[in-house]
């Protein structure tokens, strides 16, 4: 295309052209690579500084490529542009970029906006957030954002999962689905939602019962060998537990103290690995509460092949907590 015939880009630099860098290209003998250029007005999105170079060098015509959008788009793809090659946007660029896009693109999230803008998300919150402050609530309704996937997310998700609690709790019968319809959540939300609450009440259930017999249900390790009564006709005798040492009165607390501090801790609760820990051990409480009640339909000539199983589960349990406790782990 002609030289004279193009129109000024909508720049994201602050400072306008840098006259420096282009009298630096003009003087490489390079060929440049083709410019971008809009193909309705013949502005320039991309290559202000190669076409002054050509003009620097005395040429009249100049390689283009045709791009086709809105203008908030050009803008939008000038600055990816500049990011990924040429004289770098300084940190006021980007950070101006930032601010123009969320005006025309609100919708997108801070991490897709961050990667056009090469910023980190944490900076494009920042902007955001002055953004949100400086605006009358009214105004500034929270919207779903569009991450870099394509799919668009709702920003007041924590208010959604408290509903969700708050529905699960009041109608423990109604389904995973009419709960996540109601609160707008996803039904695999719901579902993890109803987990960590049957999770949370059962701890509670054990937490307020006498010390003695929580203890007794809670840790597998305060079991006494079982006990068996000299067989009879008609019924076997229930076995009764030996006393509860004292210095086992506090393994519940303990055990739950514990699971807050594994369940509060991002490398666990963020993650798929961690999440699946975590139920994987609020199962295994309840499964120690579960063996009690089966433990007393054992018949009492299986009572010893019994005993060399739980044993046997207990000394990998221990083998298992020595390990975690190697420094060569």
């Amino acid at each position: 295309m002609p030289v004279e015939s193009l129109l000024p880009a909508d720049s994201p630099r602050l400072e306008g052209l840098s006259e420096g860098h282009a009298l630096a290209l003009a003087g490489s003998g390079t060929e440049f690579e083709p410019i971008l250029v809009h193909r309705d007005t013949g502005r320039v999105v991309d290559g202000m500084h190669r076409l002054r170079a050509a003009t620097l060098r005395g040429e009249h015509h100049i390689t283009v490529r045709y791009v086709e959008g809105a203008s908030a788009d050009l803008f939008i793809r000038s600055v990816q542009a500049n990011i990924g090659h040429g004289l770098p946007l300084t940190l006021g660029d980007r950070k101006a970029a930032v601010l123009r896009i969320l005006a025309t693109h609100p919708h997108w999230s801070d991490r897709a906006i961050a990667a056009v803008t090469g910023v980190s998300p944490k900076t494009v919150g920042a902007v955001r957030g002055r953004c949100s402050t400086e605006e009358p609530p009214q105004s500034n309704p929270p919207i779903p954002r569009v991450g870099r996937d394509g799919r668009a997310r709702p920003t007041d998700m924590p208010e959604r999962r408290e509903k969700a609690r708050s529905l699960l709790a009041e109608r423990p019968r109604a389904t995973l689905r009419e709960v996540a319809q109601e609160a707008g959540v996803s039904v695999s939300t719901a579902h993890r939602l109803r987990q960590e609450l049957r999770s949370c009440t059962a701890v509670r259930e054990s937490d307020e019962q006498p010390p003695a017999a929580a203890d007794v249900r809670e840790d597998s390790a305060c079991l006494p060998p079982l006990v068996v009564a000299a067989p009879q006709r008609c019924s076997v005798p229930a076995s009764r537990p030996a006393p509860v040492e004292p210095s086992s009165r506090g393994t519940v607390r303990i055990r739950v103290r514990a699971m807050d501090v594994l369940s509060n801790d991002p490398s666990i609760r963020f993650t798929d690995s961690g999440r699946a820990l975590l139920r994987w051990l609020n199962g295994q409480a309840h499964g120690l509460a579960a063996g009690e009640q089966l433990l007393a339909a054992v018949p009492p000539h299986c009572a010893r092949a019994l005993t060399e199983v739980v044993s046997h589960y207990a000394r990998e349990w221990e083998r298992l907590a020595a390990g975690l406790q190697s420094p060569t782990r």
